[in-house]
């Protein structure tokens, strides 16, 4: 292909667009209203990169290239429905063992691989040894998704090829940098950290653990996010001072995330109309 062919087919094309689903626990459903929002206003997504529980979300939807069927599994969740998937650990180890959490989410992405996504995916995790951000790629989307979710103190580290993994929300909680590198001309990044002061009259491991990876995740965005780029469109799903990350049976998250994707739509969809315009013949 000559170099006029190829920027010719560049410009009959229509923007790829990309979305990067961030962490932030049950703060995360977020992503489900911020995804039926695109859906209703016929935006595709062409890439995904998902972190903690956007991996979760993300692995869904890349398999399934629909949100509802999702967002009816979270509502009918009850905090019944929750304490059963608690199994507590070793103490020297982590809070919980997540076994009975993964077999809920496995059944939930079909213990499906990568290569049974329709949407090019990548989860992010953290290299326990090195602190180094790995990009999951390939392999069976449960144990990337194990990786990515296992907050420190919470969950055990996950083992992939020798590394142990961790949380990628401590490297890279809202992973913008990665769909632009997958190819997207359009990115859409849903962050989901805590702006806010939060009040806690009584500490404990649990939410002392939650609110010092709340503080680390909120400075690593604010690094990753500092880029000025017409076609990058940042949504801020988070407008609670919710502490509590594990609370899935709160279901106004989902509304949060449909409000700051419909007030945030113009927004995109001028990125998508400059994008053609730039890039018409």
């Amino acid at each position: 292909m000559t170099k006029k062919t190829k920027s010719l087919k560049m410009k009959n094309r229509e923007p790829k667009i990309g979305i990067a689903l961030g962490s932030g626990g049950v703060k995360g459903l977020a992503h489900i209203g911020v995804l039926k929002v695109l859906e209703k206003n016929n935006i595709p997504i062409d890439f995904i990169s998902g972190t903690s529980i956007g991996s979760i979300v993300g692995a869904y939807y890349a398999l399934n290239k629909e949100i509802n069927s999702l967002e009816k599994i979270v509502i009918h969740l009850s905090k019944y429905d929750l304490i059963k998937l608690i199994d507590f650990a070793s103490p020297l180890k982590s809070l919980i063992a997540g076994n009975k959490l993964m077999n809920f989410i496995g059944k939930i992405i079909e213990n499906k691989s990568f290569s049974d996504t329709q949407i090019p995916l990548v989860i992010i995790a953290t290299d326990m040894c090195t602190g180094e951000e790995i990009q999951i790629k390939k392999g069976k989307l449960t144990d990337a998704v194990r990786a990515s979710i296992s907050l420190p103190g919470i969950f055990p580290p996950a083992k992939i090829n020798g590394k142990l993994l961790i949380d990628g929300g401590i490297v890279n909680p809202t992973p913008v940098d990665i769909v632009k590198k997958m190819g997207a001309d359009i990115v859409i990044g849903v962050d989901l950290t805590m702006k806010q002061y939060v009040k806690i009259e009584n500490p404990n491991i649990a939410n002392t653990i939650m609110r010092a990876f709340e503080i680390l995740r909120n400075k690593t965005t604010k690094i990753n996010l500092n880029e000025k780029n017409p076609y990058m469109i940042v949504i801020q799903a988070n407008k609670s001072n919710v502490l509590d990350t594990y609370n899935f049976h709160n279901h106004e998250f989902i509304d949060e995330g449909v409000k700051a994707a419909e007030e945030c739509l113009p927004k995109i969809k001028k990125a998508i109309r400059n994008w053609k315009k730039k890039n018409k013949k």
